[in-house]
């Protein structure tokens, strides 16, 4: 239920800020307590060393310093010491061979002190360049070390100096500010075990408080905020699945029983604004149902949500399949419907698209919202086909010639114009052929205008075939044709013309041979300035063809022209 993993949710944080809080507190509690223990024991250290120093001290002067290194062993022997050393400044043992009894002796000039008869090798305890001990050497305070390991245990080394006062100066003189450390080597295992236990007793103080605060709190949650927020959360799933006459009865005069209160009222105008919208919505749909358009719309993700049945019906398709698509594949061109979305609104006009053997006028939008961020897409699409149909048709009788079904003079002149003006763009050759029916007049007069007609229409349909799919076929007047050749040189222009020549010739209308004559003018080979201009010189070229006994191809030529 939402109510018991808020509860939970909450419980987890709440435990986690306690489980900080009170870590915390025992952390700096039980640190406060292990450096009191660790202070007081270094107390104690020193209260041993000042009481050894005291004695060294006495001994010295009294001049027993032979019992001073049994004294030093006997020392070692106290319970949590594992070392005790009375060390010279140069970092040796002292009172273990014969150099500061030798040393005292010079100075003193009576040698009271009688020398060692079996001196031991003095051990180096220390080196006097440890920060430790340079600190202890120039007779500060008594110096504890880091702790550290030894033999497995924890210790740390405490060295404490032994001053050089007034009454060892006639013995050892006074330029040293001491005349030794005393380095005891403590054990800090029983100490640690003591710190163990102060660690362990705030651990069992800080779960058995955790554990308590928690079962209070968990208490607390569950009345007075899982109950109420369980209560809400079924009364909105009721309002989820329709059920607006759903009601709070939270009775309290709380925070939650405010909420109660206003929740109720708003499931009252939610019901109202509920049915206000079921009733625009239907009114909308039988709008958008019984429209002429298709009506494709989605949401802000671009899940199809809604298809009318002229859509269904022009793009021969379910309303499932639609979806399934996606809006951008409603045409088949997902990428140019990505592109008309991405316009801005003053950009945007209707597209016409051929699909599915109709044409349709699509316009395609982004919907906003106030504040201008998209909430969806929508597809508008109207059947133009007809229109479209009788537009093709009208455009094509505008441009093509009614008896001979090639283009007519101005389309000849329109396209020439434009491949003229690409030509000289591209550098790239353009052409053009210039035909006229031999004895056209004898057809006419000897066998009547229908059969001139006949022999000018067969003449057409044969040019069509002929010539390439990107050449333009014109009829430019009475029986003269014209072919508009793009990106092709003279050779490429005469094989053309003479493919089109042996076609005619092989032809025959109602029984009659036809022959025709041929000019051919390409540029930039010929240098002209206008569209006229090279029509002219493929005239020329034609007439050439004529007074050499017609049926042939003649290509016009600089020299040619000249001589016109």
């Amino acid at each position: 239920m939402i109510a018991s993993r808020i509860r939970y949710k909450l419980l987890t944080s709440l435990a986690l800020a306690l489980t900080l809080g009170f870590s915390s507190i025992a952390y700096f509690y039980t640190d406060a307590v292990e450096r009191l223990i660790l202070v007081e024991y270094q107390r104690t250290l020193h209260r041993v060393t000042d009481s050894v120093v005291m004695n060294v001290q006495t001994l010295m002067s009294e001049n027993h310093a032979n019992i001073l290194p049994e004294y030093s062993r006997r020392l070692r022997k106290v319970p949590g010491l594992l070392d005790f050393r009375m060390v010279r400044v140069d970092g040796y043992e002292a009172f273990v061979d014969n150099k500061t009894i030798s040393e005292v002796n010079i100075r003193t000039g009576d040698f009271a002190f009688q020398l060692r008869s079996n001196p031991a090798e003095p051990e180096k305890v220390f080196s006097p360049e440890q920060p430790e001990v340079a600190k202890a050497l120039l007779g500060m305070e008594a110096i504890i070390s880091e702790r550290t390991m030894l033999n497995g245990l924890p210790v740390l080394y405490f060295y404490d100096p032994i001053p050089n006062t007034v009454e060892c100066h006639r013995c050892h003189g006074g330029d040293d500010v001491v005349r030794g450390v005393l380095r005891i080597t403590a054990s800090l295992d029983e100490i640690e075990r003591e710190m163990l236990k102060v660690r362990l007793r705030s651990l069992g103080v800080l779960a058995l408080a955790l554990i308590v605060t928690l079962l209070i709190t968990e208490r607390m949650l569950s009345k007075f905020i899982a109950k109420p927020i369980e209560k809400v959360t079924q009364a909105m799933t009721k309002i989820s699945s329709g059920e607006f006459e759903s009601k709070l009865d939270i009775r309290r005069t709380d925070e939650l029983g405010e909420m109660a209160n206003s929740f109720n009222a708003m499931t009252s105008k939610l019901r109202a604004s509920y049915l206000d919208m079921l009733n625009e919505q239907q009114t909308l749909n039988t709008v958008i149902q019984g429209a002429r358009e298709a009506v494709v719309l989605t949401d802000a993700n671009g899940k199809v949500v809604f298809v009318n049945a002229i859509a269904i019906e022009l793009l021969g398709k379910s309303a499932e399949k639609i979806g399934q698509e996606g809006f951008l594949h409603l045409l088949e061109q997902p990428e140019r419907f990505l592109a008309m979305l991405q316009l801005r609104d003053e950009e945007r006009e209707p597209v016409l698209f051929e699909y599915n053997g109709h044409w349709l006028f699509t316009s395609v939008t982004t919907i906003r919202d106030d504040e201008d961020l998209p909430i969806g897409s929508s597809a508008l699409m109207r059947d133009v086909t007809q229109e479209q149909r009788l537009l093709n048709e009208l455009k094509r009788l505008s441009t093509t010639d009614a008896l001979t079904d090639v283009y007519n003079r101005r389309h000849l002149d329109a396209c020439l114009k434009q491949e003229m003006e690409r030509a000289r763009q591209t550098g790239q050759p353009i052409s053009v052929i210039m035909l006229d029916v031999d004895h056209f007049k004898k057809f006419n007069d000897t066998y009547g205008h229908d059969q001139g007609d006949r022999v000018l229409k067969a003449t057409g349909q044969v040019m069509k075939l002929a010539v390439r799919k990107y050449d333009i076929p014109c009829r430019y007047g009475g029986e003269e044709f014209t072919v508009i050749l793009p990106a092709t040189d003279v050779e490429g222009t005469l094989a053309v013309a003479e493919r089109l020549r042996k076609d005619v010739e092989a032809m025959e209308v109602d029984g009659l041979k036809v022959t025709v004559s041929l000019g051919v003018a390409s540029f930039p080979e010929i240098a002209v300035d206008t569209p006229e201009a090279l029509v002219m010189a493929a005239d020329a070229a034609l007439y050439r063809s004529k007074e050499a006994g017609r049926n042939r191809s003649t290509a016009a030529t600089v020299a040619m022209l000249a001589s016109e």
